[in-house]
């Protein structure tokens, strides 16, 4: 099953305070959103949009059912559980979440009771107003033994591709194998898994893409990490005409990069961290596969205490000088006590015509808000996004954790 860091109380969507740092004018718009669960661990995993106010927020409740909640014309309607007509599920979960102009296709992985140990996958689309019935997909995986998806990117309902790492070892070996991998659906048919760099044995699984972005169907740009010739770095492949090539290093060596959006094969924009000693900097960088400029630090206005570690985890990009990044940011921030506490805090910044604001914390009262996290980020116009994550707040029965809130937040230019 998928993990979280946290536990969440039900799936309801917080008004969420804002700081809004000096040269950033966004407004946000929260709206509060209903559930059939009203405890459990739950959570938000992605957020697309069709169009402003028309938009897909998949996740899980109680960490064993997959959901899916639909926004028609700004109103959200209740979540739904897509995975019904698969038999009898033992635990179930909507991964990622791709849209276009007429629907949406939702990616997730289940498995049955008689099997909790085997993982199967699936996916559901969304078109016409309707959830349409979950397709089991029974890949075959040859030698791997799981394929762990991360993102998926559809240019229409019959060609998608989702993105993650086929695992090659035992779950529990000391040194896991992993491939980072493709797995496409062409013309309605899904194909296996490929990877598409040679088996990694590692430590933490980093061998993987993490995102992918498909400007038109089968051209797409993938990126990651994965350890070649012993050392660790920012990968990426490039689908040109349904052919993909073998993931390379070609960033620098200390870039991170965790997302991808590419309006056009030409234009493309990546985003993650810059790491330096003692350090890390948010950053995106614009261009096109082997051909990135010089790195925009994004977020700097956020460093506290003299120390941050910041990274811009997603992208979403209308053009190749108009794109949002949401972060986090790790550092020393104030507490209810008047203590200091190293947590994460989510954040956004948008850049308008190549020029990069400021940006503005999300869910973030100062003393108040201890922690959080976004899990999704869609921006279906240059005017318009949604984000949709989780926020902690501290208090003294779950020092560690506190009262943990989903939210999804609308925010416009």
């Amino acid at each position: 099953m998928y993990m979280r860091t946290a536990a969440v109380v039900g799936l309801t969507v917080i008004a969420l305070g804002l700081v809004t740092p000096v040269g950033a004018t966004p407004t946000l718009n929260v709206t509060q959103l209903s559930t059939s669960a009203s405890v459990g661990n739950s959570g938000p995993t992605s957020v697309a949009c069709m169009s402003p106010g028309n938009c897909v927020e998949s996740g899980y409740i109680s960490n064993t059912q997959a959901i899916v909640q639909t926004e028609r014309d700004g109103k959200w309607g209740t979540p739904i559980d897509p995975t019904k007509n698969l038999g009898k599920i033992a635990n179930s979960i909507l991964i990622t979440t791709s849209c276009f102009v007429s629907g949406c296709v939702a990616f997730g992985r289940y498995s049955t009771p008689k099997n909790a140990m085997k993982v199967d996958h699936f996916t559901v689309s969304y078109s016409s107003g309707q959830w349409k019935k979950a397709i089991p997909l029974n890949l075959k995986l040859g030698s791997a033994k799981d394929f762990q998806a991360f993102k998926i990117s559809c240019s229409d309902q019959r060609d998608c591709v989702v993105v993650g790492t086929l695992r090659y070892s035992s779950q529990f070996a000391a040194t896991p194998i992993y491939a980072p991998a493709v797995l496409s659906e062409k013309s309605g048919r899904w194909g296996t898994p490929r990877p598409l760099a040679t088996r990694t044995s590692t430590v933490g699984r980093l061998a993987e893409f993490l995102d992918v972005s498909c400007p038109r169907a089968n051209n797409c740009v993938a990126v990651g990490m994965d350890s070649i010739d012993g050392t660790y770095g920012a990968i990426e492949a490039v689908e040109t005409n349904g052919q993909w090539s073998q993931a390379q290093q070609t960033f620098p060596s200390n870039w991170t990069v965790l997302s991808v959006a590419c309006p056009t094969m030409s234009d493309c924009t990546v985003a993650g961290r810059i790491s330096t000693p003692g350090a890390s900097a948010a950053f995106a960088s614009s261009g096109r596969v082997g051909h990135w400029a010089k790195p925009v630090q994004v977020g700097k206005v956020w460093t506290v205490a003299g120390y941050s570690e910041s990274s811009a985890n997603l992208l979403s990009c209308q053009s190749a000088s108009n794109c949002v990044v949401a972060g986090l940011l790790d550092g020393p921030h104030p507490t209810m006590s008047g203590n200091t506490s190293v947590s994460s805090v989510a954040w956004f910044a948008r850049e308008v015509n190549g020029k990069w604001n400021d940006g503005a914390l999300i869910g973030y009262h100062r003393g108040a808000i201890n922690s959080g996290q976004v899990d999704g980020l869609s921006c279906p116009s240059v005017t318009y996004c949604v984000a949709v994550g989780q926020y902690w707040i501290k208090n003294s029965s779950m020092a560690a954790i506190g009262n943990i809130h989903n939210f999804a937040a609308s925010f416009a230019r």
